[in-house]
């Protein structure tokens, strides 16, 4: 790599959830194993002014991860063809031809379900060094945390599969079915019952006390020596009698087989991680990435995914749950006032301003349409940004029957509005000036079919 011969300066710029954090760290740590000169940086968003301030920086090159698809042109100005883009995020076709573009669906993948930045930045790894398959584990807690576990029994395929199969064949990691409960291998089980929300389960979700009354019902021992199990510590018959347990809760209607059915799936375990943490089931894993970015801690997170399982995972276990009693207060201030949550016909506007710090915006959406209420639902959530700025977020709902292109809406109502966004058909976002808030939502509400 030329680059990495002449010694050129590179700046890795990467976006700060768990996908950016396991993309950046993935391109970083193949440039290092090659001994180039390399710097890492996380930034929550991109756009013209902080490629303009990053320019100015005066690196040789430059290469964004997770982030800038829709902002070729201003890198074009700004860079002079100086940067490469490893993204999943839709472009234009023009931009994706450019040899500057590495993206997703360039090659023929669906980026909002199976290639991630992740997936894609572990493809130039191993293009690098086929010695950087230990990098796949990185790509498969991306890919898992950016919710593309969209295959058969809720499983990686396409690109983000092939990083899960190299995983797996290097002894990093093993997949097989089970329980896809919440916190599997840190929670105690009425507690993991109690944290599930995809399927909601009317008395159990958000209640320890319900899940608590369920198990003591079933005869399943919940503690050992003192201390709580936890889902991965049960047996298999354990596992069938829970199941049966919540199979009854349910109701025997199709919708509640349906439910009962969403929670067994493929559970993908990091077999050199130390059991009943975090980092062992690589979903929970990126809950902790994704904790590290929106709490402004992306120190943390990288230093995570570079291998640190000393001070870095302690602050991160305090970071994460300082997350989530902030997500926890955020839901409860958006939900408790009606005022807040607008129904039009199939779209839901939630109106964040003053009770959601915009870096929570887009978990608190994430949440809202995989509960009751929201789940046949577009949401969209808006909060302040900056000083006279709103960030946007929208997510098609879990249960949402019809069609719609959210990354392509969010570009366009955005642009009417003087703004910018993009993202996936499922999931968006876009920032735009406060006072041309009408005239965006008016915009969405014409994209979107009745």
């Amino acid at each position: 790599m030329k680059l990495v011969t002449a010694h050129s300066r590179i700046l890795v710029v990467t976006h700060i959830d768990a996908d950016g954090l396991c993309s950046g760290s993935i391109v970083f740590a193949a440039l290092m194993r090659r001994g180039a000169n390399v710097t890492l940086r996380t930034v929550p968003e991109l756009d013209p002014r902080t490629v303009q301030s990053l320019a100015a920086q005066n690196f040789d090159h430059y290469i964004f991860t997770d982030l800038a698809s829709t902002l070729i042109p201003e890198l074009e100005a700004a860079l002079g063809g100086r940067y490469l883009v490893i993204d999943h995020h839709e472009a234009t076709e023009d931009d994706m031809r450019r040899p500057s573009m590495v993206n997703a669906w360039a090659y023929g993948y669906d980026g909002g379900k199976e290639a991630c930045s992740s997936s894609m930045a572990y493809a130039f790894a191993v293009a690098l060094s086929p010695e950087n398959v230990d990098l796949s584990a990185l790509a498969v807690i991306g890919a898992l945390a950016d919710r593309q576990d969209a295959g058969p029994a809720r499983s990686l395929t396409e690109l983000n599969g092939i990083a899960a199969d190299d995983a797996c064949s290097a002894g990093l990691l093993s997949a097989s079915k089970d329980l896809l409960f919440s916190g599997r291998e840190t929670r105690p089980i009425h507690e993991s019952i109690a944290l599930t929300s995809t399927p909601y389960i009317r008395g159990l979700s958000g209640s320890k006390d319900g899940a608590l009354a369920l198990l003591h019902q079933s005869g399943i021992r919940l503690m050992d020596g003192g201390s709580w199990r936890t889902m991965s510590s049960l047996s298999s018959e354990e596992k069938m009698k829970l199941t049966e347990l919540i199979a009854g809760v349910l109701g025997g209607s199709g919708e509640a087989s349906e439910a009962l059915s969403s929670l067994v799936g493929v559970v993908y375990t990091l077999e050199l991680e130390e059991s009943f943490t975090p980092l062992r089931d690589a979903r929970e894993f990126g809950t902790l990435l994704n904790s590290c970015g929106r709490m402004g801690a992306t120190g943390t997170g990288v230093a995570i995914c570079l291998g640190d399982r000393g001070t870095a995972v302690k602050e991160a276990m305090r970071i994460l749950a300082e997350y989530r009693s902030a997500l926890s207060r955020a839901l409860e201030a958006i939900t408790a006032d009606p005022d807040r949550l607008v129904r039009r016909g199939n779209v839901v506007l939630a109106k964040g301003e003053g009770a959601v710090e915009d870096k929570l915006l887009g978990p608190v959406i994430s949440i809202l349409t995989s509960s009751r209420g929201f789940k046949e639902s577009i949401v969209v959530g808006s909060a302040v940004s900056g000083d006279s700025g709103l960030k946007i977020s929208a997510r098609v709902g879990d249960d949402y029957r019809g069609r719609v292109d959210l990354g392509l809406l969010m570009r366009q109502a955005a642009a009417s509005a003087g703004g910018e966004g993009g993202g996936h058909a499922m999931a968006a976002g876009a920032k735009i000036p406060a006072d041309a808030a009408d005239q965006f939502y008016r915009a969405v509400m014409e994209g979107i079919p009745p």
